[in-house]
């Protein structure tokens, strides 16, 4: 069933497949019982392959949708975040972010406790790139862009 999965996703390379939560939760749950059946050197083999299939399946969905292909399917979510990402890298570089040697200035939108600070929705902080990515992603913080 995953290598169907990989297959589709290399026929259409001008979409993401939507791949439905129920076919995912079937190939997740026949794998599991594999697992748990069976520990010999030949289904660990079997399993491997498994894993260089769903391998091959995230980066062929990555890739699109690194190109600007709207991701959908059970991994829609996992996927978006990589637009969200693409867009504060490319912020970052092209200085479109208030920074100061590698920190970026962010409006807090949600309560938060970063090194045991307490944060309130409309606080501004200035946090590493690394924090940015991690915080952006979870709609806790938004970097505040430089306006003309």
């Amino acid at each position: 069933m995953l290598d169907e999965l990989v297959s589709n996703e290399l026929k259409r390379d001008n979409e993401v497949v939507d791949i439905p939560q129920d076919t995912v939760e079937k190939l997740v749950q026949a794998l599991l019982r594999l697992r748990r059946k069976y520990d010999d050197e030949l289904h660990n083999e079997e399993l491997k392959v498994f894993e260089e299939l769903a391998e091959s399946l995230f980066e062929l969905r990555l890739e699109k949708v690194i190109e600007g292909i709207e991701p959908k399917g059970f991994d829609k979510e996992v996927l978006s975040v990589i637009n969200v990402m693409k867009k504060v890298y490319v912020g970052y570089l092209t200085g479109n972010y208030y920074t100061h040697k590698g920190n970026v200035l962010c409006l807090v939108n949600k309560k938060a406790i970063l090194d045991d600070v307490q944060l309130e929705p409309g606080d501004v902080v200035i946090l590493p790139l690394n924090k940015v990515l991690a915080l952006i992603t979870t709609d806790y913080i938004t970097p505040i862009e430089v306006k003309e």
